[in-house]
């Protein structure tokens, strides 16, 4: 986690950070790690819990996305994986109107949207 902390420090490249995690396990570990090199804290919400993960759940993730949006240049979510196997495509269909391919998001690995350019990259 730390080697993608340090690799998405350049894809950010100085421009402000919000990270939003799940309160449990595995998650809010890695985004101590990433606090630990953006140094931003992290916010806690429990609609990015895998169990929260159902496409229904989508909309509320999604408005918690929207509601940071002016708070930083780069939200960071930290999630388990069931639910970045979903929410990332939910996004950029809504958000973007744009159909995002399918991408495999393993353990410490990161997908980065840009929502300028409504383009994506796929960090391992």
């Amino acid at each position: 986690m730390k080697a993608l902390a340090e690799k998405l420090k350049t894809v950010v490249n100085g421009s402000s950070v919000c990270i939003l995690t799940s309160p449990i396990g595995r998650a809010l570990e890695s985004a101590e790690i990433l606090n630990s090199v953006f140094n931003v804290g992290c916010e806690q919400h429990k609609v990015l819990w895998s169990e929260s993960r159902h496409p229904e759940d989508f909309p509320v993730a999604l408005d918690l996305v929207r509601s940071h949006k002016d708070r930083a240049e780069v939200l960071i979510l930290v999630t388990h994986y069931e639910y970045a196997e979903g929410f990332p495509r939910y996004f950029a269909k809504e958000e973007l109107d744009v159909q995002l391919r399918s991408e495999s998001i393993q353990k410490g690995e990161a997908l980065v949207i840009d929502c300028q350019q409504k383009t994506w990259s796929h960090i391992s």
